[in-house]
């Protein structure tokens, strides 16, 4: 059966059950319940960082696919990546190409062909975390401060500005009230994983303080792939009175890290760890530092508040890459600068007797960077190739409104305006290829209407119809020459028109997300080749589709197997999601109605778990890509399926002490992570395999006191 069929007869029924809610009999009803708002408790709790339930609460009444994380999973595992402390949010694919921090995040295919995390928000705290042409990097925090993860997919993030396709995360950090005195944690594990680290807060009336710090070291499964990094982060909070609070945050990132070469299928099952002799020789690696500062500042009335905060990032970044008739990108010396904030109000004021949330905000960002490249001789700098200097700005004003008819039923409306410049000044005016200086100036508008059915506090059914528009990076317009230099191409921002409909809720002992849509895109970013197999570069599709189902189902399956008594009973749970990707070309006259390459069909991930009240815990997991997908748009090439079956155990003792033990791949399963999507792999070579990391252990403790 056709999602589209799905799509439609979900819709149909929901638009039912909304006609019988909205009946206006029920108009005139006493409404019991309150719109969700940031709650403070005594000194537990600050206007700026409220605890996981409050967050939850808040996304629940959202007419569209939200949820909330929190890192309990993170905590008892490896607890190193991405990927361990959002295993089984649906709809969020989540993979490393060589086992490391070089992390591929994407949602309803967003930033699937991209190197760094491009199409999603990424925020820290409610502050982006991008640069303003749109790309992120995950090495930038640590994830052992955060307290729970925000997602939003789709437009769902329009109440943060958020203007991509993808959706946004948004991640919570601890402040001194919630974060333990001292933490301090070791862990280690296969091909060299080493991490450890330790955080402190502390709160004293209105002020609190937390302070973090961690060094990260791997050898890595595949030749050619140590990483190192050190991250160090600092959280100051002042609360004003009860209504008002200023909190600035300091990062510091430190990264090391080498980059094996991509692998044709052949040399992947013949040996995942190789990599190619040329990145030895050219020493082909990352190494950056990161420094970031924010202030963030609240202020609450009873039925209103007003946010407002800035930023500023400096990166500087040197990268060895390919060098050779082929791929001349060679060596390149980046420094870039970031700064931008956002500003917004919300009123929870009723209106006509009814409740109602407004929110309207404004979210300017900026970026410079000057770029400069080299030929790469066995890593070290040659002659320069070529160098740039970019300035990007994305201005975002957004308005929404949530409106309740009845008791249970409310109604939302919001838009967007935007603004996107991308200019480009060539400090290297090649002869062959002229002034390659250019400009891009995008305007963009995103409407959006959805619904909400609330059953009970716990249950609730939505549906939404969305725009959204997404201008291209700086490496989308910028394509290398055959003698390196930087050829600058003005292309369109994709767009896409997107209906959503779904639900979410707890009964009993279930716990369920899911959530259907559809995205009809329009200049789509992809790189692609012509009739003849000559690649293009990254050129704009002229119309693709995006579509799937994204489904999480936890069960309590039983409790008191063994251990009885009420509040001090074992359990035993059963967490599931899976996500199915149904990304095409639609009647494009190269390539018909092919699927797009990068990203996985079917993917299913679920862990059974047994709990005993004395704090021991065990129990298998299992990872699995049910079908093969394309790595050429071409749909020539293929990455096969594979299972993957893991193992955790451990430990957590009341008074502070936590022991895990994890078990990945216990088959050894040979597979491909991820890949390196290109038009046509017949013309393009097929070097478009990243393995992923085969059997691996790993260990570790914590203390909390």
């Amino acid at each position: 059966m056709k999602i589209e069929f799905l799509v439609v007869l979900a819709a149909c029924s929901f638009l039912f059950l909304l006609a019988r809610a909205a009946d206006p009999g029920t108009n005139g009803q006493q409404n019991s319940t309150t719109m969700p708002e940031v709650v403070v408790s005594g000194s537990e709790s600050t206007l700026l960082s409220p605890d996981a339930d409050t967050a939850a609460q808040q996304l629940s009444a959202i007419p569209g696919a939200t949820g909330v994380v929190t890192p309990e999973n993170f905590q008892q595992s490896r607890g190193a990546y991405l990927d361990d402390f959002i295993p089984y949010a649906a709809g969020v694919y989540i993979q490393s190409g060589q086992g490391s921090e070089d992390t591929k995040v994407s949602v309803r295919g967003s930033g699937i062909q991209s190197d760094d995390i491009a199409g999603l928000e990424v925020m820290i705290d409610g502050m982006n975390v991008n640069q303003a042409d749109g790309e992120a990097f995950l090495q930038d925090f640590d994830l052992r401060t955060i307290k729970y993860a925000e997602i939003y997919r789709g437009a769902d993030a329009l109440r943060w500005g958020g203007i991509t396709l993808g959706g946004a995360i948004n991640f919570v950090t601890m402040t001194g009230y919630d974060a333990p005195p001292f933490e301090a944690w070791l862990s280690g594990g296969s091909y060299g994983f080493i991490e450890e680290g330790f955080l402190s807060g502390l709160s004293k009336g209105p002020n609190d303080v937390i302070f973090s710090f961690s060094n990260h070291n791997l050898d890595g499964f595949r030749d050619h792939s140590i990483e190192n990094d050190d991250k160090l982060f600092l959280s100051l909070g002042t609360k004003i009175g009860d209504s008002a609070e200023n909190r600035v945050y300091f990062y510091y990132g430190r990264l090391n890290q080498q980059n094996p070469a991509s692998l044709s299928r052949q040399q992947m099952y013949a040996d995942p760890t190789q990599t190619s002799p040329q990145s030895i020789a050219q020493d082909w690696d990352k190494n950056w530092e990161y420094g970031r500062v924010v202030d963030r500042f609240v202020v609450k009335g009873d039925d209103w508040q007003l946010l407002a905060g800035g930023y500023y990032n400096h990166r500087d970044q040197f990268q060895r890459g390919e060098f050779d008739s082929d791929t001349p990108l060679g060596n390149d010396f980046f420094r870039s600068n970031d700064f931008g904030g956002d500003i917004s109000f919300q009123s929870t004021e009723e209106l006509f007797g009814q409740l109602n949330r407004f929110t309207f905000g404004m979210n300017p960002t900026f970026e410079s960077e000057v770029d400069t490249y080299y030929q790469n001789i066995n890593g070290a700098n040659g002659s320069p190739i070529s160098g740039d200097r970019t300035f990007a700005t994305n201005v975002t004003l957004y308005a929404e409104n949530q409106h309740h008819l009845t008791k249970n039923f409310s109604v939302l409306f919001g838009a967007q305006l935007i603004y996107a410049g991308r200019h480009y000044s060539d400090r290297f005016d090649n002869p062959a290829d002229g002034d390659q200086s250019g400009t891009g100036d995008y305007w963009g508008f995103n409407p959006k209407i959805g619904a909400i059915y609330e059953f009970n506090e716990h249950t609730q059914a939505y549906v939404n119809l969305s725009r959204s528009f997404q201008p291209p990076s700086f490496d989308e317009s910028l394509e290398t020459g055959d003698d390196g230099d930087e050829l600058f191409n003005r292309l369109n921002p994709q767009s896409a028109t997107t209906i959503e409909i779904g639900t979410r809720g707890k009964e009993e002992r279930f716990s369920w997300d899911l959530a259907l849509y559809r995205s009809w895109v329009k200049n789509e970013l992809l790189d692609l080749t012509n009739g003849m197999g000559v690649p293009l570069g990254t050129v704009n599709a002229s119309h693709t589709v995006h579509q799937g189902i994204e489904a999480s189902l936890d069960t309590d399956l039983a409790k008191g197997l063994i251990a009885g008594g009420r509040g001090n009973e074992d359990e035993l749970s059963f967490e599931q999601s899976f996500t199915y990707n149904d990304f095409r070309f639609s009647n494009d006259s190269t390539y018909g109605n092919n699927r797009i390459a990068g990203a996985p069909v079917a993917f299913y991930k679920a862990e059974l778990l047994y709990k005993l009240p004395c704090g021991l815990y065990f129990g298998p997991n299992l990872e699995w890509n049910v079908s093969s997908y394309p790595a050429d748009e071409a749909n020539t090439l293929f990455a096969d399926p594979y299972a993957l079956l893991g193992f955790r155990a451990g430990y957590k003792s009341p008074r502070g002490l936590e022991v895990f033990f994890e078990a990945k791949n216990l088959t050894n399963k040979i597979y491909a992570a991820t890949v390196e999507a290109v038009g046509n792999a017949t013309s393009e070579g097929g070097n478009n395999f990243n393995p992923g990391v085969g059997r691996a252990f790993y260990g570790g403790v914590s203390w909390k006191w």
